[in-house]
């Protein structure tokens, strides 16, 4: 069954809608190819966490000094990882001037 003139109208009043308070999901959705999910520095900032918990681990189970504060150091960057994103992923600024 063909939409309406009315139905069409509030179709396309919809999509602009949505182009304007959104406009990345309306480009992820009329190019048809979904952005990554996964944040950047997961997977690494993961992996160097689990990484510095075992060393952390191992230090105090042998008493290494050494081995406990290299592990709060990869602790310490693991969480940078995880909570800083590239300065390419994080879209438009807002409030800056254009030109």
């Amino acid at each position: 069954m063909p939409m309406s003139e009315e139905e069409r109208r509030l179709l396309k009043e919809l999509e602009l809608g949505l182009i304007a308070d959104d406009p990345h999901l309306a480009m992820e959705l009329l190019s048809g190819y979904p952005s990554r999910r996964i944040p950047p520095g997961l997977l690494p900032g993961s992996f160097v966490c689990l990484l510095a918990f075992a060393i952390i681990a191992a230090g105090i189970g042998s008493q290494e000094l050494a081995a406990v504060v290299v592990g709060a150091m990869l602790l310490v960057l693991g969480g940078c990882l995880l909570l800083n994103r590239p300065a390419t992923a994080r879209g438009p600024q807002r409030g800056r001037a254009a030109g």
